[in-house]
């Protein structure tokens, strides 16, 4: 599959009827197998990156560490632990690299939100590839990619290449239904409706897949819906799969935790109170939490996706962004790659709590790392951490300290999206605005030294974990559902939510004015 760089958009027949005149019903099975379906895939995407982890940064390091070996590599290792973290996060950029340059390029959330975000069905018998979903046989080579990137250290989540593989799924489900449905003479007059089928089965495969991995059953449909739209808000064709892709989604959720996680409770584990003291929030520092936050969130948003743009622009030159990649020299994007790979490599070296999607970890920059980072599910061992900048699994004493960690998990996440390694930015972005805040908080506490020890403080830290992801995705009312049902229930939400909504809505505010460009490419 090859797709054009450029932002044209390809005109539909003026003959055929647009989403907003026409209708179309998805039959309740086609619904429920495409849940079912996309939450399995979802549901085994996660268990393959947590056996993953495990294997590779559990299991080798500790035959690494122990014993005496001939071997000068192993030597090497053993007596500087922290090089096997260089070691993997080259060589796994490598091998991505090298494996993307055998593959056509994927389908991912930018072609997804491209696609879904133009309100007419896309029906034109021009070949524009860019516009067309393409075959699920690019799910697997997606899933794999992604996957080895996310367990090489990168920091770099999941929850985007779900967007992409439920979406391809459902597309493709929406394909078979249609050729079995629809006879040839029927087929050129059914156009619009098999469009406009596939994008209600990319919305609820997208849905049932983000669902299955999170397993969150409502904040994943409502990302799926939000994420096609420049603003806050959701498009016309996300108007047309809302309740397939939540039907979509509960079906999905239920075969899950009913016939394979019945036994495990149901709830958040994340703690946002560890260090505050039990106390009240006035309206005057709801409003300043949320409009500040919302707008610190925005700027960081913003420097974020326009860092990705200068970057790309020093890695990969004009005529590597525009050439046929049948003719590009893939030997030189292979070595950029690396090159990349090896820079974060040095940067997880120095700030070992960077490394990963986040999600594993996230409770170690909620909290300041008062959790240390090894007792969560993606700690290393502490002696691969002993070339850390900032010691790991010591509470953040100071604000510099926590800007360090937040300039670095910043430079991971920019890095590797303009390296083009697969992957999203979901969870990284959370704990990028975590480490943001606790330097906020901490440089505060000089002028308001109850500030850490107050609700203030872990409101504070939701809201601008919210803004920044928000000014990304322009998903605010998908990602105040994120943190809430991923809190512990010991979180008092009904005191943090408030602030966390004002700030994911300014955030969106302040960002399509800041600047006309955004992360994703919308067709509208």
């Amino acid at each position: 599959m090859t797709r054009n760089d450029d932002n044209g958009i390809s005109s539909t027949k003026s003959d055929l009827p647009s989403s907003s005149s026409t209708d179309i019903q998805v039959p309740l099975s086609l619904t429920l197998a495409t849940g079912i379906l996309t939450t399995l895939l979802g549901f085994a995407y996660a268990k393959c990156m947590k056996l993953g982890f495990r294997f590779i940064w559990k299991t080798i390091p500790s035959y690494f560490l122990r014993g005496d070996s001939t071997n000068v590599l192993l030597n090497l290792i053993r007596k500087h632990p922290a090089v096997y973290i260089l070691l993997m996060t080259t060589c796994g950029g490598a091998s991505v690299a090298y494996l993307s340059s055998l593959l056509p390029k994927l389908y991912t959330a930018h072609d997804y939100v491209h696609i879904l975000s133009r309100d007419d069905p896309v029906v034109d018998d021009v070949n524009d590839e860019k516009d067309v979903f393409p075959s699920a046989r690019f799910i697997w080579p997606l899933m794999g990619l992604c996957l080895l990137t996310s367990l090489s250290g990168f920091s770099l989540g999941p929850e985007a290449p779900m967007v992409s593989v439920g979406s391809l799924a459902g597309a493709s489900l929406a394909r078979k239904y249609h050729r079995s449905t629809i006879n040839e003479n029927e087929a050129k007059s059914s156009l619009s409706s098999k469009s406009l089928l596939e994008k209600t089965l990319a919305y609820a495969g997208a849905a049932g897949s983000i669902t299955g991995f999170m397993n969150l059953p409502m904040a994943g449909p409502i990302f799926a819906l939000e994420m096609t739209s420049r603003h806050s808000g959701i498009s016309g064709s996300a108007v047309k799969s809302w309740s397939t892709s939540i039907i979509a989604s509960f079906v999905g959720i239920s075969f899950i935790r009913g016939a394979m996680m019945s036994s495990i409770g149901i709830g958040g584990h994340f703690d946002y109170i560890s260090r505050a003291a039990v106390g009240a929030v006035s309206g005057r520092e709801l409003i300043a939490v949320g409009f500040g936050c919302g707008a610190g969130g925005a700027v960081a948003g913003t420097c974020f996706h326009t860092a990705i743009t200068f970057i790309k622009r020093l890695i990969w030159s004009e005529k590597s962004t525009t050439k046929d990649s049948n003719t590009e020299d893939k030997f030189t994007g292979i070595l950029r790659k690396i090159s990349v790979a090896l820079i974060i490599g040095v940067v997880s070296m120095w700030f070992p709590q960077t490394m990963f999607w986040g999600e594993g970890s996230l409770q170690c920059m909620i909290d300041g790392q008062c959790t240390p980072f090894s007792a969560t599910p993606h700690g290393l061992p502490t002696a691969m951490m002993h070339w850390a900048k900032v010691n790991p699994n010591v509470p953040i004493s100071s604000w510099f300290a926590a800007a360090q960690i937040a300039i670095a998990k910043f430079l991971a996440i920019t890095l590797a999206s303009a390296g083009k390694y697969p992957g999203g930015v979901i969870f990284p972005l959370l704990s990028n605005g975590a480490s943001i805040s606790q330097s906020l908080i901490l440089g505060l506490s000089n002028i308001a030294p109850g500030l850490p020890n107050s609700l203030v403080s872990p409101m504070t830290v939701m809201s601008f974990m919210a803004a920044m992801l928000t000014s990304i995705t322009r998903t605010p009312l998908a990602t105040c559902l994120i943190l809430a049902m991923t809190a512990s229930g010991i979180t008092p939400l009904s005191v943090l939510l408030p602030g966390v909504l004002l700030a994911s809505y300014t955030s969106v505010f302040v960002s399509e004015r800041l600047s006309r460009a955004s992360f994703f490419e919308y067709s509208n």
